[in-house]
């Protein structure tokens, strides 16, 4: 399982605080707008030291979208119960995801840019070319998660049967809308964000036909 060992890479304290400082300079100037020095200058740091680690800007947004898919992958892999019944394991999948990606919301906020093509396409390094297929991966891992539980469900009568990429593709756009209007600035309390997880993991297990009363 290569691409899972790739998921769950682990990473050294200074590369950790270089790609925090990344996400949040990529969310909040813009992936094409924000500079290796914008960079720097969050991280009271050197140039250099972020070129350590990263021989360009483009390799640094790629480690984010990857280890933004870590995130996520990790907290939901954590929670799959398969002695449970498939909509009860895909509820808990779904508020670890929920969780996860309102702890590290600026790395997914990159993701989102990517997706609604905030960001220029140009060439690739190889570096990056390599960086950007292991993003793929992890992406399509992490959709045969769901996949799985999904094919479950409908397989024991919980959810409508249908197209399954379809089905995960609808599941996983309702999980991620946060990432549209979560504002953290303002606040929020862990009540708050509980309901959240509960209120958009029920919408979701909803949009594959599952009864309330299931």
């Amino acid at each position: 399982m290569t691409g899972r060992v790739l998921m769950l890479e682990q990473i050294s304290t200074s590369k950790s605080e270089i790609l925090d400082a990344a996400a949040h300079c990529f969310m909040t100037l813009g992936a094409e707008s924000a500079s290796v020095d914008d960079i720097a200058a969050k991280l009271g740091s050197t140039k250099g030291r972020i070129y350590h680690h990263f021989p360009s800007k483009g390799a640094l947004l790629a480690a984010v979208q990857l280890r933004a898919a870590g995130f996520t992958h990790r907290a939901v892999e954590q929670v799959i119960d398969t002695s449970l019944p498939a909509i009860k394991s895909l509820d808990k999948m779904a508020r670890s995801h929920i969780y996860e990606v309102l702890n590290s919301l600026a790395y997914h906020k990159v993701i989102l840019q990517t997706y609604t093509g905030g960001t220029e396409v140009k060439a690739m390094s190889d570096v990056e070319r390599e960086l950007q297929t292991k993003v793929r991966c992890g992406q399509r891992q992490y959709e045969l998660l769901f996949h799985s539980e999904v094919a479950r469900g409908i397989a024991e009568g919980s959810f409508e049967a249908r197209n399954l990429k379809v089905a995960v593709s609808g599941l996983l756009l309702i999980l991620n809308s946060p990432v549209f209007w979560f504002r953290p600035e303002r606040g929020a309390s862990q009540e708050f964000i509980d309901t959240i997880a509960r209120d958009i993991s029920s919408m979701a297990l909803a949009s594959l036909g599952a009864s309330p009363a299931a």
